[in-house]
């Protein structure tokens, strides 16, 4: 799935060509997309403008006018291409045409992608936003993590992938911030000390800013709205490399499951807080 580093690229990339554009058609290939319906969503977004791109976690935003929004998330294999109209795209959930006969194809192997249309002041409850924690890079301060995790019990990792309490953070930033904060993702929340917080917090900063950097990480399904691929699965620390040899110590990266999720985990760096 993409996370927030991939989405804020889609996001960024957006911003330089859809700003300004008028919907003028849209083809609906899976219905289910479609939230309340494709029906309704076509009957009133055709002839809305997009006046802005903007991101809530993982969630892309288009805010649009006479006050409506319309939301897409990716969920596990979403893409969102720029491509010739009618020109062949495998699978292809979604058309939005423009009124400069350009087109934004909404590519979903596995369909769980989402797209939701509403006014602004309902978007939120109807796209699940309203449930979403703060923002890292944003609303995000060391004080304010500090208070998130005081008192509170629980599995490092799973916390970390808790869309309710910071917004934007998946299965490899979660790795990677453990990584950067020599923490191991199975450590306890109540046995962290201060400065295990401070450099975990230091960690999902860096990480989450790195991987916007080099556009996102290309391992599986994302690649940006021209088609290109992210670069930053160049310069992961410990996601997705199994038996190599840790680049801090050299001892070997084992996996295992951690929050029902696969988890890379150096032995020997990485401290368990228990």
């Amino acid at each position: 799935m993409p996370e927030l580093p991939e989405v804020e690229t889609i996001v960024r990339e957006l911003r330089e060509t859809a700003i300004g554009k008028k919907f003028w058609g849209l083809e609906g290939r899976v219905k289910s997309t479609f939230i309340p319906s494709f029906e309704v969503v076509k009957d009133q977004l055709l002839g809305l403008r997009i006046l802005n791109v903007t991101r809530r976690g993982k969630f892309i935003v288009f805010e649009l006018d006479r006050h409506m929004r319309l939301v897409i998330h990716l969920r596990m294999s979403g893409r969102l291409l720029w491509k010739k109209l009618y020109r062949k795209e495998s699978h292809v959930r979604a058309v939005f045409v423009f009124s400069d006969a350009t087109a934004l194809y909404f590519c979903d192997a596995r369909k769980f992608g989402r797209i939701w249309l509403a006014d602004k002041d309902e978007i939120d409850a109807l796209s699940g936003m309203d449930r979403l924690g703060v923002e890292p890079l944003a609303d995000l301060n060391e004080d304010l993590f500090m208070k998130m995790l005081q008192g509170r019990k629980g599995i490092l990792k799973n916390t970390l992938l808790r869309q309710d309490m910071i917004a934007g953070i998946g299965n490899i930033y979660a790795d990677e911030s453990c990584f950067r904060s020599g923490l191991h993702p199975q450590s306890r929340l109540e046995a962290l000390r201060k400065e295990d917080k401070e450099r975990l917090y230091e960690a999902i900063v860096h990480c989450l800013k790195e991987g916007i950097e080099h556009c996102g990480v290309s391992m599986t399904d994302f690649i940006g709205t021209r088609g290109e691929l992210g670069k930053h699965q160049d310069y992961l620390k410990i996601y997705g490399r199994k038996d190599d040899p840790c680049y801090n110590c050299g001892t070997t990266i084992k996996k295992m499951v951690v929050a029902g999720r696969g988890t890379f985990v150096c032995p020997q760096c990485q401290k368990l807080r228990k």
